[in-house]
């Protein structure tokens, strides 16, 4: 029985060092400032709630924590990263053409509402990512009055 052990056990390091191996890449591509979600238009409060829990996965400013590259946990953060990147990505703002970010502006205040971001498994380690009531009405207030100059500006 000893033997049998050891040997499952033997399989299973194995097992887990060649997941190590087999982990997807970790990037942060580079930011160009002048396409990036500009501070300068947009109240600290909101940049600040931005940074704080949505930056992680919605811009290439991602903060990758020690558990993303251990596997499996670095496929479930990184295809989330991605994922979220997909959708929208803050270092990529200003490349969005006005229609898609009055969409992206709609969508954000309707998400953080119903509290559908920041995603469940990541508030479950990021304990400071949850916005409070003040916090999602002045996301919101934000989102209302960007897309108000956008449909003014066109």
């Amino acid at each position: 029985m000893t033997r049998r052990r050891a040997i499952v056990v033997g399989i299973i390091a194995v097992t887990w060092i060649a997941l190590q191996v087999t982990a997807p890449p970790r990037t942060n591509p580079p930011v160009d400032p002048a396409v990036a979600l500009n501070a300068a238009t947009t109240p600290l409060p909101v940049v600040n709630v931005l940074r704080r829990s949505c930056y992680d996965c919605h811009s290439s400013e991602t903060r990758w924590p020690w558990y993303s590259a251990i596997a499996p946990a670095s496929w479930l953060v990184t295809t989330d990263v991605n994922d979220g990147r997909g959708q929208m990505n803050f270092s990529r703002w200003g490349s969005y053409n006005p229609y898609d970010r009055a969409d992206l502006l709609d969508k954000i205040c309707d998400n953080v509402t119903h509290r559908k971001m920041p995603l469940w498994q990541y508030r479950i380690i990021h304990t400071d990512a949850p916005l409070s009531d003040s916090e999602i009405s002045a996301v919101c207030a934000w989102t209302q009055a960007e897309a108000a100059k956008l449909a003014g500006a066109g």
